[in-house]
């Protein structure tokens, strides 16, 4: 079986979930079924490591933005010239299969078509996306679901939604949900560790995440004076910076970059709760990692937590500021041997990248069947 994905992710993002999940599957897959060989195509330079097995090869098209120069003199020709590189290097796909790590479409392929829908954000938040590109990725995002024999769902939340908006018949859609690191555990000695009392922000700060509904709730807490926020992400944005400095956050508010798992199990430990107060969520990686790491959660009330979490985070409303700050007394009144912090340790055994590699083989071979 042959599998040619397309891994734009990796140019893209420097981190995230996405490329955590092909990086954790594709070199499971290859363990699983020993036939399985798998294309992956990159153009441009790469933000993070690929994925890497006997199975695995790296084919790098060539930029022709970088090789046709001037720009005056080749730019009208070079999508053109672009596409019909990416046609020479990927083939016609006659008897394989197609899978992007981001909605990209090869021309003229006539082979299975297999897509991972992670989440429908900008569809469902779409005031928050209006620039052209963000309708150019929609548009290309709904030929991309359409376009294959079987599609791939992180979460029910995500299928549901998928089935609402797109109107996609749910024989079509697979869920299957991403797994959990084994670099994420307790640490039984961390618990020792004289750190001042924290709550934890990790991943992207985009609008739909509610970063700013939560500082804005943490500068008017009771609790802030004993409590820091240590957030795990990015740079501030000017916008960002501008906001901590209005409600004098400055020095309650720590930004951490460059965090690697074996730092961010120790955060996850040390931390009072976990704190995600998504408006809207495809599924929550960070969700495993805290209840792997028994790290009492705070989570806004919406569908996607509910079916990854359970009953095991504190929930508030994520409109409502005086419902973030009863969540907050109380996961930090109930601590970390809470029967909360107990049943995520137990959940959490439930999400395994090996089940996750089977299932998307299994979605493979459907995908075959019917091309």
């Amino acid at each position: 079986m042959r599998i040619a994905v397309d891994g734009l992710i990796y140019q893209l993002q420097s981190g995230g979930g996405i490329s955590r999940l092909f990086s954790e599957i594709l070199p499971r897959m290859c363990e699983l079924d020993d036939s399985l060989r798998i294309a992956l195509f990159t153009e441009g330079r790469l933000k993070q490591e690929l994925p890497k097995h006997r199975h695995i090869t790296h084919l790098a098209i060539p930029p022709m933005k970088r090789y046709l120069r001037p720009r005056g003199v080749w730019g009208p020709i070079i999508p053109e010239v672009r596409r019909f590189v990416r046609r020479l290097w990927i083939g016609h796909g006659r008897g394989q299969i197609w899978h992007s790590t981001y909605y990209t479409l090869p021309e003229k392929w006539e082979g299975a078509q297999v897509v991972t829908v992670y989440d429908m954000i900008h569809e469902r938040f779409g005031h928050l996306f209006q620039a052209p590109e963000a309708a150019e990725f929609r548009e290309r995002k709904r030929a991309c679901v359409w376009a294959a024999q079987r599609v791939i769902c992180i979460s029910q939340a995500t299928s549901q939604d998928l089935q609402h908006l797109y109107g996609v018949d749910a024989a079509r859609i697979h869920v299957i949900p991403p797994g959990r690191s084994e670099a994420f555990a307790p640490r039984p000695s961390s618990r020792a560790s004289p750190t001042a009392p924290f709550l934890l922000y990790v991943g992207s700060r985009a609008r739909y995440k509610n970063f700013h509904g939560l500082v804005k709730a943490y500068s008017a807490w009771p609790g802030r004076d004993e409590v820091r926020l240590v957030v795990v992400g990015q740079d501030w944005s000017m916008d960002e910076s501008r906001l901590l400095q209005e409600l004098w956050l400055a020095g309650r508010v720590h930004l951490l970059t460059d965090v690697d798992d074996e730092a961010l199990c120790g955060l996850y430990n040390q931390a009072a709760a976990f704190v995600l107060p998504s408006l809207y969520e495809g599924f929550g990686i960070p969700l495993l990692e805290a209840m792997a790491c028994g790290c009492p959660i705070v989570a806004s009330r919406i569908p996607s937590t509910l079916e990854v979490a359970g009953d095991c985070p504190v929930y508030f409303e994520p409109a409502a500021m005086d419902s973030l700050w009863a969540a907050l007394d109380l996961a930090l009144s109930e601590g970390r041997d809470s029967t909360r912090v107990r049943q995520g340790l137990q959940r959490v055994q439930r999400y395994s990248w090996d089940q996750a590699a089977q299932q998307t083989l299994e979605v493979y071979r459907a995908a075959l069947e019917e091309a």
